[in-house]
């Protein structure tokens, strides 16, 4: 019966599965890696910690030469024209000096870019997209992925530029300055 049952799962044109067996013993596959990897530790982990120790000292040669601009002491009374917020969020405050409704810019959009975010890897799963082949031939470009990259590129330019205009260019009540004048 066993042989039977052999034949049929060996001559099956149609098998779409494989079958597995348990051996006694050890097989000399079990241990066997593949030839052109190498152990994380203590390989990776003694590359990344020297990495590490190098951008610290070259953290620390720079903050030996170049100072901290820091400013006065705060004062509750006066306020400072113009109030900017930190750097990493004035290209949102830059985005709401053009608009009437500030929930917008504010709220939707950053909400919006976290959904993208989270979204990205259940949108593109593979390497080729599942469009039609023409419109695989006149926007991805093949296996490129050209949209996703398109609109990552134009997402980090766009707060990049905000965010220098924000910064470098607002002066005060958020008019517009060059910052060499």
């Amino acid at each position: 019966m066993e042989k039977d049952q052999e034949k049929v799962f060996v001559n099956d044109p149609n098998k779409t599965y494989g079958l597995m067996e348990i051996v006694e013993g050890t097989s000399p596959m079990a241990e066997k890696a593949p030839e052109d990897t190498i152990e994380s530790f203590p390989h990776y982990i003694i590359l990344l910690t020297i990495c590490s120790l190098a951008v610290t000292f070259v953290l620390f040669i720079i903050s030996l030469f170049l100072d901290a601009p820091l400013e006065e002491l705060a004062n509750p009374l006066v306020t400072p024209n113009p109030g900017k917020a930190p750097w990493y969020f004035t290209g949102i405050q830059e985005l709401i000096h053009y608009t009437d409704k500030p929930v917008i810019p504010g709220i939707i959009i950053p909400l919006l870019i976290i959904i993208w975010l989270f979204l990205i890897p259940y949108i593109d799963r593979k390497p080729k997209t599942r469009f039609t082949s023409l419109f695989n031939r006149i926007f991805i470009g093949g296996e490129k992925r050209r949209i996703l990259i398109v609109l990552f590129t134009s997402f980090v330019l766009g707060a990049l530029i905000f965010t220098l205009i924000g910064s470098l260019f607002r002066g005060e009540n958020w008019n517009f300055i060059l910052p060499w004048r």
